[in-house]
C-alpha cells in the first residue's frame, strides 16, 4: 500500500500563516497583503510588498513574486479554486469597500480583518448574496526560485 506524503514526512508543518492586517481604512487597508503574506508562510511586512494603495503596487507584487518564481492571477468568472487562494469579498466593516480573505477550496480559512471577519470554516459556494466578486491564485512559473521563498520563511520566524 502506497503511503502518503504527510506519513513520510511527518515533521513538516504546513507554512501558510493567519497574518492579521496592519491598517485597516476603507481606501488603505493592506487586507490583500495579509492574505498573500500568509500564503506564501511569510510575515505581513511592508518592505516586502506596498499598500496597494500605492498606483503601482501590481508591479511590484509581480516582481516580488516572479523573484521567488511565482506569479499571481486574477478571475471575476471563473473564481473556485482548489487548495489555498485569496478571495475578494464584500466587506464587512467599510460600505461600498471589497476586502480580501484566504479561501481553501469553498471555504473561509482565514480572514485578516482587525474588525468583522468571515468566519473560518464557512462555506461561501452558491452564496445568493454573492459575498465573492473575484479570486486571485498562485502559480507555480520556476521552481528553481522556490528556495528563496523557503530562505524568507525559515528567517522571517
Amino acid at each position: 500500500m502506497r503511503k502518503g506524503f504527510d506519513s513520510l514526512a511527518p515533521n513538516m508543518q504546513k507554512v501558510i500563516r493567519k497574518n492579521i492586517q496592519l491598517v485597516s481604512h476603507p481606501k488603505k487597508g493592506d487586507c490583500f497583503r495579509a492574505c498573500l503574506t500568509s500564503i506564501l508562510g511569510i510575515k505581513n511586512d511592508p518592505r516586502y510588498l506596498p499598500d496597494v494603495s500605492k498606483k503601482d503596487w501590481f508591479i511590484k507584487y509581480s516582481k516580488f513574486l516572479a523573484e521567488i518564481g511565482v506569479s499571481i492571477h486574477w478571475d471575476d468568472k471563473k473564481i473556485w479554486r482548489q487548495g489555498y487562494w485569496i478571495a475578494t469579498v464584500k466587506s464587512k466593516n467599510f460600505s461600498e469597500v471589497t476586502h480580501a480573505i484566504v479561501m481553501n477550496g469553498t471555504e473561509v480559512y482565514h480572514d485578516p480583518s482587525l474588525g468583522k471577519r468571515y468566519k473560518a470554516g464557512r462555506s461561501l459556494l452558491g452564496d445568493r448574496k454573492k459575498i465573492v466578486k473575484g479570486g486571485w491564485w498562485l502559480e507555480i512559473d520556476d521552481a528553481s526560485k522556490l528556495y528563496r521563498l523557503t530562505y524568507l520563511q525559515r528567517h522571517d520566524a
